[in-house]
């Protein structure tokens, strides 16, 4: 029974210490982004005092939107891990509390054989012996016999403590949930005012048409800003195209083609009408030309935005002018942008799938509604998106 029960035990604690290893990795996340949110509502106060106007107004909610989004997305993790974590810890519990059992159950039967038997010395078994082969026979047998009783006593009081320890873990783990849960509840609360109060903005905003052209010079820096994250990530891009790589191999992908096989083949991110095309555009209000870095895809509120290759995330951040702000590296120089998210439901380091939902459509960095901006890169790059998009079936001829 023990033999049968040790590799399960051990496996289990071996899940649940790889488990402990990421919600210590997620709490350190955690800390980072709310000490990130108070210096930042420490930056809004500082500005309301000095009665900031309603477009800088606009941007600090947004980013303040932004940043509690991916704390209760962490938190959301962290509570998953640890209810995880709580359920191994529970199932060990139970397995460490029937091993107990049945090792005292075993030292019992001990006692009580040694005791029906009425067991003599060692010395009087060995002296009663008929020959020195049944005294060298009882001496060993005694022997292991003892060292059974002493292993038995032994493995009991080290279960007992192990079974204490592991106790002692559950509570404090259920104690920290609850904190979580109740953090995470009071943080979208004012998540939910906050985005009532964007939209209070916004409506001031619309009234006076002088804002138009401070949001578009806005909305040239974050591309600017853009292009400069993209650059800064071919510094490190070999490191992520090995664990890229690693990634793959384990899902058994194979080595991935060259980039321009993609071109065509890519999945669109979201679903939706394209209102604003790759290259220059022509303002609607200012009547002035500007170049879009690429697709503006409109889509209702809260639609899913999916990764259209695999791939590792590189940045979840926020630009102003754009919004919530994710990109995702695909190896050999391709990366891909979306902007203009809420939601977002992947970490930065992670690996995604083709196809899996990182996030959701919303308005944040965009006056016109929900939408999504989506651009290719490839070799620090602008590319036409709709030239590496599958052609809509409206298209084809």
């Amino acid at each position: 029974m023990l033999l049968l029960l040790a590799p399960v035990l051990g496996q289990v604690s071996a899940d649940l210490e790889q488990l402990d290893i990421k919600i210590r990795a997620k709490q350190g996340e955690l800390q980072q982004l709310r000490t990130e949110i108070k210096l930042y509502q420490r930056r809004i106060a500082k500005k309301e005092r000095a009665e900031q106007d309603v477009l800088q107004k606009l941007y600090d909610i947004e980013e303040h939107i932004s940043l509690t989004s991916r704390l209760v997305a962490a938190l959301s993790t962290e509570i998953k891990q640890l209810n995880d974590g709580i359920n191994l810890t529970e199932v060990l519990i139970r397995r460490e509390e029937q091993e107990i059992a049945d090792l005292q159950e075993k030292l019992a039967a001990r006692f009580v054989h040694i005791y029906k038997q009425k067991r003599a010395s060692m010395l009087e078994l060995i002296l009663t012996s008929r020959n020195w082969n049944q005294a060298t026979y009882r001496t060993k047998y005694l022997k292991v016999a003892a060292d059974y009783d002493r292993y038995l006593t032994i493995k009991v009081k080290e279960e007992i403590a192990r079974l204490e320890r592991h106790q002692e873990k559950l509570a404090k783990d259920r104690v920290l949930k609850k904190e979580l849960l109740t953090e995470k509840e009071r943080e979208e609360e004012g998540l939910q005012a906050d985005r009532r109060e964007r939209q209070k903005q916004i409506n001031r905003i619309k009234r006076d048409r002088r804002n138009d052209e401070r949001l578009l010079v806005q909305k040239k820096k974050a591309a600017v800003g853009l292009e400069r994250i993209i650059t800064g990530l071919e510094f490190d891009k070999e490191s992520r195209s090995r664990a890229l790589a690693e990634m793959r191999r384990k899902r058994s992908l194979g080595e991935a083609p060259e980039i321009t096989y993609y071109r065509g083949k890519l999945p669109w991110p979201t679903v939706g009408m394209v209102t604003a095309h790759f290259g220059q555009q022509r303002h609607p209000k200012l009547n002035t030309i500007t170049e879009n870095t690429g697709i503006d895809i409109k889509s209702r509120p809260g639609a899913e935005v999916a990764s259209v290759l695999d791939g590792l995330v590189t940045t979840i951040t926020y630009l102003r002018g754009y919004g919530t702000t994710v990109i995702i590296d695909h190896g050999q120089g391709l990366y891909t942008v979306y902007t203009h998210l809420e939601d977002v439901e992947t970490a930065e380091g992670q690996y995604v799938d083709q196809g899996q939902v990182i996030a959701h459509v919303g308005s944040d960095g965009s006056l016109d509604g929900a939408k999504l901006h989506f651009e290719i890169w490839t070799n620090r790059q602008k590319q036409d998106p709709e030239d590496w998009l599958i052609k809509p079936i409206s298209l084809i001829n």
